[in-house]
């Protein structure tokens, strides 16, 4: 009887993909990131960081809190935008501190942001808050409210424009949005350094430098891939980094990362380094 019992656990378990070498290889696979547990997820990975290796080179900048520019380029630099910061603007600081004369801007509605900003950090008067979130609305329509989720389970966490699916406890709250023609306005029309890290919406912020033709120094991206649909992310990834290359501008990786996302310096191939 004991016997059976031990051949009917093991058929369930197989069944539900629990054997013992099932269990290692999914332990195997949370070791690299705890988002990479099937077959899929790290066949995902291994696509994008394969798209990452072709476009991004290795670099040997200084080093800004999480990002990577030449020191040079910060210390001549006067004008910064800033997008989704989440309670953290280190960057924008570590950059301050070699360059004072910075004019940064922050965009983030995140309610802990928020409340960041009613507090006193080094830097502060460098830099100006605004309380919304990028999207990419035709100019006139900026001020547009859209829902911005999150997972009420773990609101410490991101926030999104769109509905991940990943957040068990689907939440959000309204706000209001700026594009990226119209943050030109707050810097008089002139930008050096710009940074986004924003979710899931790179595609379109991407979208918008490249339409406009925008010219800056340096621009520091994210990219999320597992976010909403993952096949049409890794296109619109690889066409991206695709399309800055053919116009010339030199793409380098800024950190590698155990998860899937990539992210990206791109600098005009006319801007000393």
């Amino acid at each position: 009887m004991k016997l059976l019992s031990k051949i009917v656990r093991k058929a369930k378990n197989a069944l539900r993909g629990d054997t013992k070498p099932a269990q290692k290889k999914k332990q195997k696979l949370k070791k690299l990131h705890p988002s990479i547990v099937t077959k899929y997820d790290l066949e995902l990975y291994n696509r994008m960081k394969a798209i990452e290796a072709e476009f991004l080179m290795p670099h040997s900048f200084a080093k800004f809190k999480n990002y990577w520019l030449p020191e040079n380029l910060v210390k001549s630099s006067r004008n910064v935008l800033s997008f989704g910061v989440h309670r953290d603007v280190g960057f924008e600081q570590a950059m301050c501190d070699i360059n004072p004369s910075l004019n940064i801007h922050c965009y983030d509605p995140t309610p802990d942001t928020v409340e960041m900003f009613k507090s006193e950090f080094p830097h502060k008067d460098k830099i100006t808050y605004h309380n919304k979130a990028y999207a990419n609305f035709q100019s006139g329509h900026e001020n547009k409210k859209l829902k911005f989720y999150y997972d009420a389970e773990r609101p410490q966490d991101c926030f999104s424009l769109l509905p991940v699916p990943s957040f068990k406890k689907l939440a959000h709250i309204e706000v209001d949005t700026v594009n990226l023609e119209t943050s030109l306005q707050d810097v008089d029309g002139e930008v050096d350094i710009i940074k986004a890290d924003i979710e899931g919406v790179w595609f379109d912020f991407c979208r918008e430098v490249l339409d406009m033709n925008l010219k800056f120094k340096a621009f520091a991206i994210e990219f999320e891939i597992k976010l909403i649909d993952n096949e049409k992310s890794m296109r619109q990834y690889r066409d991206i980094l695709s399309e800055f290359k053919s116009k010339g501008y030199q793409l380098f990786l800024n950190r590698h990362r155990n998860k899937t996302l990539s992210e990206a310096i791109i600098i005009p191939k006319d801007q000393p380094l």
